[in-house]
């Protein structure tokens, strides 16, 4: 079971189906930094450029995530609660941190000397997890406010303001070692993801699963 559920306790399954997706992501950002900090410290050079690719992937994600909820996910929220205004320019500041300590583990990974990984890699996992504890303090409480067919709808424009190479990977990254209560994604996706897209995805995996 993934650690940190800030969410009440309760497991993905245990939400509203409105909001699975949005737990789900969170829950995918935690394991994919917790398996870069397994991976640091065994990797050698010849094994960095495999590394730095999935990184890049990954990247493109929490840019888009981060990007989105400043953008969509955020304004829309305020218009059910005004109160959580001060609570998403924090939020928004967070990013600001979070994609300078991206930025720092980008430049590890690709500057090639295996030594200077660790210390920026365990720096993103901490700054992230924290945002994500605090985000999640902040939005669900909100969240089972908002109508679900009205989350629903932001949820829609998430995920079109999405790059094509990020879509392409969602569904198997969503579905990667976890929980898969429904609603996350429908049936003929959650396929798409297992076979389909789900080759690329996993060849990818190998540079942080297998470090070398």
């Amino acid at each position: 079971m993934m650690d940190g559920l800030p969410w009440g306790g309760k497991d993905v399954a245990g939400l509203p189906r409105h909001l699975r997706g949005f737990a789900q992501t969170h829950l995918a950002l935690r394991r994919d930094s917790k398996r870069l900090v397994a991976a640091a410290p065994l990797l050698t050079s010849a094994g960095l450029p495999r590394a730095a690719k999935w990184w890049r992937q990954l990247r493109a994600i929490l840019d888009w995530h981060h990007r989105t909820e400043d953008e969509i996910l955020w304004p829309g929220l305020i218009e059910h609660a005004p109160e959580i205004a001060a609570g998403t320019r924090r939020m928004a500041r967070d990013h600001v941190a979070l994609d300078d300590s991206i930025l720092r583990v980008t430049e590890a990974l690709e500057g090639g000397r295996t030594e200077l990984i660790g210390g920026p890699v365990d720096t993103f996992d901490t700054v992230l997890r924290r945002h994500l504890n605090e985000e999640e303090e902040l939005a669900f409480p909100v969240f089972v406010q908002v109508p679900a067919h009205e989350f629903a709808a932001l949820e829609r424009r998430v995920l079109a303001a999405a790059p094509f190479h990020v879509k392409r990977v969602l569904p198997p990254w969503l579905l990667d070692a976890l929980p898969q209560p429904g609603g996350v994604m429908p049936a003929p996706v959650r396929l798409m993801g297992r076979t389909l897209l789900g080759g690329a995805y996993r060849r990818t995996l190998t540079g942080i699963l297998e470090p070398r």
